[in-house]
């Protein structure tokens, strides 16, 4: 995975990321946890979302909700700024049939 951004002269740099460790999850009617906290060197994770679109959120404790939480739509990805040892909850709405997700750890 790589992000452009500009050094202190306006120059395009590429950063280029390592992918650490992949959690799968098959997404629930009701809010669940990664079942291992993210590294103490991971600061990103990227999520990718199959099937059926589904909900995220962050946290030491998180709990994710149709409603307030981060919608990840079906087959696409994001990348989100997360603490170390933070973990991931997901969910899905009632109306999708199933739905997979994957949570990578970039360090």
């Amino acid at each position: 995975m790589s992000v452009i951004i500009k050094d202190s002269n306006g120059q395009l740099v590429p950063t280029v990321f390592k992918l650490g460790t992949t959690q799968v999850l098959a997404a629930a009617n009701t809010s669940a946890a990664t079942t291992n906290a993210f590294g103490t060197f991971t600061t990103m994770v990227r999520v990718a979302c199959s099937l059926g679109h589904c909900h995220v959120a962050f946290g030491p404790t998180p709990v994710a909700t149709v409603t307030t939480s981060a919608m990840i739509p079906t087959n696409s990805v994001g990348v989100f700024s997360v603490n170390p040892g933070d973990k991931m909850a997901v969910i899905k709405d009632a109306t999708v049939t199933s739905s997979t997700v994957s949570v990578t750890e970039v360090i």
